[in-house]
């Protein structure tokens, strides 16, 4: 999706409406500004919801570490 925008004399520009439908951006939205080789980077950030669902995928329980009650990893730690 393209889109033109002027940047006006106090620096500001407008996203054109179909870019701001499209991200679901409205009046008072904050948008994360990104400069990558040499282009600027508009995107919405990621809300708690999205970035947790997001990361559900990749978070396993398939660790080879067992439990360990605190108490017992306190009276280890005692020790040393």
């Amino acid at each position: 999706m393209v889109g033109e925008a002027i940047i006006d004399k106090k620096g500001r520009l407008v996203i054109p409406a179909h870019i701001r439908q499209e991200l679901g951006l409205r009046e008072g939205d904050k948008v994360k500004i990104t400069l990558q080789r040499g282009r600027i980077l508009l995107t919405r950030p990621v809300t708690p919801e999205e970035f947790i669902s997001e990361m559900e995928g990749f978070i396993k329980d398939d660790s080879k570490i067992p439990e360990v009650n605190p108490l017992e990893l306190k009276k280890i730690w005692e020790k040393q």
